[in-house]
């Protein structure tokens, strides 16, 4: 009978300290962005068109980071529950 398996704590951990990461990063994205949204108060006369279509920018930009932080995440943790799947299935296909 052949056996296998292939540790993957390495894995966890290092997913682990990518949530912790990517949490911190998005506690600062949501810190800057709350400083740029009060921008376009303290902008007046000729710098409120300009600032409008960079704070635009901006708030699209702010977004496709925010989808990117949490999709690649939760893409990661669910590597190594595909990897840990497979071993299983692979172990029972071999029995």
């Amino acid at each position: 009978m052949t056996q296998f398996y292939v540790n993957h704590a390495d894995h966890a951990e290092v997913t682990s300290l990518l949530q912790r990461a990517t949490g911190h990063m998005g506690n600062l994205l949501e810190s800057l962005n709350g400083h740029l949204r009060g921008m376009h108060d303290a902008t007046t006369g000729q710098a409120v068109p300009l600032w409008q279509e960079h704070q635009t920018n901006w708030n699209k930009s702010y977004h496709d980071m925010h989808v990117n932080l949490h999709s690649g995440t939760n893409a990661a943790a669910s590597i190594g529950e595909t990897f840990a799947h497979g071993d299983r299935w692979g172990a029972q296909i071999m029995l």
